[in-house]
């Protein structure tokens, strides 16, 4: 698409011919831990692809949030954090992950489908040795990073 073919209010986020695959994945921080969701063995923070053209990478986590756990993000909380890409991913060794935090209160959230997990924030990991999907373990560092300047 040329520069000249974009409308005045179409937003320049959203990508049309993706020669790679965007996916988002969402650190939710709950008092001293984590919400996670698990798939299969794993345990992972909320997320998945973002569909090219049709949406942007904000929407995107707000929209798996609110899928696997229930909980409804506003944008504007979203923090992003981090860029991954790993050959394991795909196949074809195109897809990059955008990850975001988010700090919420439980109050506001105290009913959601998620599973809360201890944190040790000086060591940052998970309290129990629980399996974390993929480069989790590397999002959740930079996550509690990120938490440690904000505060």
């Amino acid at each position: 698409m040329e520069l000249s073919q974009i409308k005045v209010n179409q937003p320049l986020y959203l990508y049309q011919c993706p020669m790679f695959m965007i996916t988002v994945s969402t650190v939710l921080i709950v008092d001293n831990g984590v919400i996670l969701v698990k798939e299969n063995n794993d345990y992972k923070f909320p997320g998945g692809m973002v569909k090219a053209g049709q949406e942007t990478v904000q929407f995107a986590a707000v929209k798996y949030v609110k899928e696997q756990t229930g909980i409804m993000l506003q944008k504007d909380l979203l923090i992003p954090i981090d860029f991954r890409s790993n050959p394991e991913r795909s196949l074809e060794g195109n897809e990059v992950d955008i990850g975001f935090v988010c700090i919420i209160e439980h109050k506001e959230h105290k009913d959601h489908n998620g599973i809360w997990k201890e944190v040790d924030f000086e060591e940052k990991r998970l309290m129990e040795k629980e399996k974390l999907y993929m480069d989790h373990e590397i999002l959740l560092e930079r996550a509690i990073d990120w938490i440690s300047i904000l505060k």
